[in-house]
């Protein structure tokens, strides 16, 4: 979740008027939250939720969430769930940390921790960081992803280079579960050398058909196709 620029107070009118359950909608849309993310935000259920939101035009009924909602609008202060970072917001703290680290993922020079781990510690491809970092054409990360930044930043920050041997380690215990090797992997789903196999093609119950366009019988002259 990303902190949000507030909206003009004109915007909305909030002052003189009750919250209604299209401030809802409003809300879950400005923070850029799914229907569950906005449900625990506000402290609510799924079905409770929808009961608030039936009647978009009514007042909300419960007061509660009614104030919460505008206090959520009206006052940044009252934000209160956290700013998940971008990569290219961590991956300067990463690189700092393993430049001080003796941990890598494989014996060769490829194996120490740089752009290429840093996908892979965040369970993603080894080219993930080169889309995510890169001046020109960046490409964001998925919520989740966003989500596991965080912890890993604030691990980063508390423990420093223990907490990164910590994580690596742990990345390779996860790898290991699902029978890959981490100093070979590029992928999570995938090892080199590895090709999924084909499926078979099914069996057909009739026979073979003939391959090419049936050849077609040219008559001779007028006389013989007429009789």
């Amino acid at each position: 979740m990303t902190t949000p620029t507030f909206p003009d107070a004109t915007l909305l009118a909030l002052d003189n008027r009750p919250v209604t359950g299209s401030d809802l909608l409003f809300l879950q849309q400005w923070y850029d939250l799914t229907v569950p993310e906005t449900c625990y935000l506000l402290g609510i259920t799924l079905l409770r939720w929808q009961e608030l939101t039936r009647e978009v035009g009514q007042p909300v009924g419960d007061p509660g969430v009614a104030l919460l909602v505008w206090a959520l609008l009206r006052f940044p202060e009252a934000q209160y769930l956290p700013t998940f970072p971008d990569p290219a917001e961590v991956y300067p703290l990463y690189e700092a940390m393993a430049a001080q680290s003796t941990r890598t993922l494989a014996a060769k020079r490829r194996g120490r921790l740089g752009k290429t781990a840093f996908g892979l510690l965040l369970g993603r491809e080894a080219t993930s960081a080169g889309r995510w970092l890169s001046p020109t054409h960046s490409r964001s990360a998925g919520p989740s992803v966003r989500r596991l930044l965080f912890a890993f930043r604030n691990v980063l920050l508390a423990h420093g280079v223990p907490g990164l041997e910590t994580w690596v380690q742990r990345v390779g215990v996860e790898a290991a579960a699902r029978q890959l090797n981490l100093a070979q992997m590029t992928s999570w789903f995938r090892m080199p050398g590895h090709s999924n196999p084909r499926r078979p093609k099914p069996s057909s119950a009739g026979p073979p058909r003939p391959r090419g366009r049936p050849k077609r019988r040219v008559p001779v002259n007028p006389d013989e196709s007429a009789s």
